[in-house]
């Protein structure tokens, strides 16, 4: 029979499997999206901006903000899943004593995750780090980096055992705020003026954390962060693919709202307004916003590299269009298993037809939108041709090509149904 401290490393084994068995069908889907592949555009594209800036460092440039910006978010950043839920309050509270030996894998998880990612953010810092006038070696500034790593994650320990919410919020901002200010000093000042100044803020930190109430074991907070984790970890997911354990949520969008008014009242157009509105307020159309601002960004820096002769920005347009047309796609299933659109006297044959209609609007005025800076950077640089080529082409696929094609998926989906 296991004693109760085996019992409890186990049940921490178990569920941490049990969550991964949970998520591993949700990788595959996101994997089908082209996720990955519009991460490997922003990593190629990121890299070839930093190269490119490495070759030639303006004189002026911001090398201990860009340092602060770039590496405090992941110093002061300290997840900690526990995987407890809210029965464990009832059934575990007796081991309240032992709990500190099933957190710590959560810690050994936490600490190794948090770690190795601010060791790559520092790794890529570096070679722009030394162009400038730093004065740390990078001994000092590995080592700082740790220690101001480890201290931030008793600091997040400190914040979840306090009472009161108000409390817990400004400790971790001064937390924060005492991490930027050391990291400032090692990257502008001499080290050891650094580590003296850190250890004196963090001492004082510390002597504030001992003043408000705390709990002996914060149950309901770690429950109340592991359900947001979750949250979160589903809606990423819902982005890619239909997730039942979350419900879906409608968003006011306001600055796409307006739109909507240019849709006429008529019974004709009835589910234009429905599918309209719908990609508008659901988290499609959050979806459909950041691609574009992320494509349109991508192609811009492509466009301002003038790569190929401004054809590699067209290249990398049509690539990412097509990507953010595959996820328009999935307006069409929006409302698919509804009751009401079989009660209600609306023809279906409108639905298909009103759905391709805002399908292919919304492509081409996306297709136009995020070419733009591009277009211009390639009419400066003297390429008009890759300038006018590539939206045109898009467009034309939108208005064309595209319906068809929509048209034959949604009724092969209704005959599958």
């Amino acid at each position: 029979m296991k004693s109760p401290l085996q019992a409890l490393e186990a049940m921490w084994v178990k569920r941490a499997a049990d969550y991964r068995k949970e998520i591993l069908p949700y990788l595959g889907y996101m994997g089908q999206s082209g996720f990955l592949l519009v991460l490997s555009f922003i990593a190629i594209t990121s890299g070839f901006g930093y190269i490119k800036l490495l070759r030639d460092v303006p004189p002026d440039f911001p090398f201990t903000l860009v340092g602060v910006i770039a590496l405090v978010p992941v110093l002061c950043w300290s997840p900690l899943r526990t995987w407890l839920v809210s029965a464990d309050i009832v059934f575990h509270l007796p081991l309240e004593a032992r709990m500190g030996h099933y957190l710590f894998r959560s810690f050994r998880r936490s600490l190794l995750l948090t770690v190795v990612i601010a060791g790559l953010v520092l790794l890529l810092y570096w070679p722009l780090y030394r162009h400038g006038d730093g004065l740390a070696g990078g001994w000092w500034l590995l080592l700082f980096a740790a220690g101001l790593r480890a201290v931030n994650t008793w600091g997040a320990w400190q914040e979840r055992l306090l009472a009161w919410p108000g409390m817990r919020v400004l400790l971790r901002l001064l937390r924060w705020l005492a991490t930027a200010a050391a990291w400032t000093a090692m990257l502008s000042r001499e080290p050891w003026m650094a580590v003296v100044f850190g250890v004196l803020i963090f001492a004082l930190l510390a002597l504030v954390y001992r003043i408000p109430a705390r709990h002996a074991f914060p149950w309901e907070r770690l429950i109340e962060e592991e359900a947001r984790t979750r949250r979160t970890t589903y809606l990423f997911f819902g982005l890619f693919i239909d997730v039942p354990s979350m419900a879906s949520r409608s968003t006011p969008r306001r600055y796409l709202s307006w739109a909507l008014r240019w849709i006429r009242y008529r019974h004709a157009n009835t589910f234009v307004y429905l599918y309209a509105a719908s990609l508008i307020r659901t988290e499609l159309g959050g979806i459909i916003v950041r691609l574009g601002l992320l494509s349109a960004l991508i192609v811009y820096w492509f466009a301002e590299a003038v790569w190929l002769s401004g054809w590699g920005a067209a290249a990398a347009y049509a690539v990412l269009m097509l990507i953010l047309a595959v996820q328009l796609g999935g307006l069409r299933r929006v409302h698919s298993f509804t009751v009401w659109r079989h009660v209600y006297p609306l023809p279906d044959a409108k639905r298909t037809e009103s759905i391709v209609r805002v399908d292919s609007v919304v492509l081409a005025i996306a297709a136009l939108l995020v070419w733009l800076p591009a277009g211009i950077t390639l009419l400066i640089s003297g390429c008009p041709l890759p300038a006018a080529a590539a939206p045109v082409i898009m467009i034309a696929y939108a208005w064309l090509l595209r319906p068809g094609r929509m048209k034959r998926k949604i009724v092969r989906e209704d005959d599958e149904e």
